[in-house]
């Protein structure tokens, strides 16, 4: 019985349910063939056998439970492993990405610094006028990471959105004059009509997910190319649509774009947190953040907040 007990043991530990019962049932009927009285022939006699097979049974699903938990456990603990692995490349990447974009200015920013301040090497007041420029332009970058830095992880800690009656056109208005210096001489239409209605929706967080965006086509579309912003408010939406003429954003690429610290190609200008930034920003009030085809023939961003527009207040009184 101890023989057939071990075998039960083994099974259950290694095979699990399955296996056990199949050792219960195989070791109970040798036992009970080749060892109870009368013997060669299955018929219990004996209150023993009964009782061997209950401590099989138990054996069987005592081992077979603590298998599946283990198991359980395993699997569990080889998905926390991958997670955290893809979260350590993730890490790396970031911060190779990060120390390269800090990298870079604070190069050029010491080596302006050095070339001003070299007594040997007296320069021209146009030259010296260009360096300061570059001091001043590369320290606005690093600026601009640090605040991008900062936005995404306020973002990521989670806000709650501040949803106050506010006229769209004015928002985008606000944002463009902002901006205005990043898109340069690209030819801009504005469609955001005056007479549309007052909506409830989070202007900060609105102002935050057009600028990016804005920002984004500035730096990744070509100088001179024409860029559309379109407002609308319908279907218990904000509705902003931005296309531009760039090179457009491959349709493999489009969830991608949106992640932390990622570009398209290595050579890509900016933070890698522009989007990133927009989407958490929209969706931060219950909205969406797409990317498609313009008709300009580049990329085109569709913002959708939810929002209640004064007249559904005025026609629910």
């Amino acid at each position: 019985m101890l023989l057939l007990l071990a075998a039960v043991a083994i099974s259950a530990s290694f095979g699990g349910y399955g296996p056990a019962i199949a050792a219960v049932v195989g070791g109970f009927l040798a036992l009970d063939f080749f060892f109870e009285y009368p013997p060669y022939t299955f018929e219990i006699t004996a209150l023993g056998t009964s009782v061997d097979l209950l401590a099989f049974l138990f054996v069987a699903i005592l081992l077979g439970t603590l298998n599946a938990r283990l198991r359980v456990a395993r699997q569990r603990a080889s998905a926390a492993r991958a997670q955290a692995e893809a979260a350590l490349q993730v890490r790396d990447e970031a911060l190779a990405i990060v120390s390269h974009d800090l990298r870079t200015p604070l190069t050029a920013i010491k080596t302006s610094i050095s070339t001003l301040r070299n007594p040997g090497a007296p320069l021209a007041d146009g030259i010296a006028l260009e360096l300061l420029g570059t001091i001043e332009a590369e320290a606005d970058r690093l600026v601009h990471f640090v605040s991008d830095a900062l936005a995404m992880t306020r973002l990521e800690a989670g806000i709650t959105p501040d949803r106050q009656w506010n006229a769209l056109g004015e928002i985008v208005s606000a944002v463009l004059d902002r901006v205005m210096p990043v898109l340069g001489d690209r030819p801009l239409t504005f469609d955001v009509p005056d007479t549309l209605q007052l909506a409830r929706f989070d202007a900060g967080l609105l102002d935050q997910a057009l600028s990016n965006v804005l920002e984004n086509v500035g730096v990744h579309t070509p100088p001179g190319t024409p860029v559309s912003v379109v407002g609308r408010i319908e279907d218990g939406c904000v509705r902003l649509v931005v296309s531009d003429a760039g090179p457009g954003i491959p349709v493999a690429a489009r969830d991608r774009v949106f992640g932390k610290f990622q570009r398209l190609n290595d050579s890509g200008f900016g933070t890698g947190l522009g989007l990133a930034i927009a989407r958490a920003a929209t969706e931060a009030q219950g909205g969406h953040l797409v990317v498609e085809d313009s008709p300009l023939g580049g990329a085109q961003f569709t913002i959708l907040v939810p929002s209640v527009v004064a007249a559904e207040v005025m026609d629910a009184g």
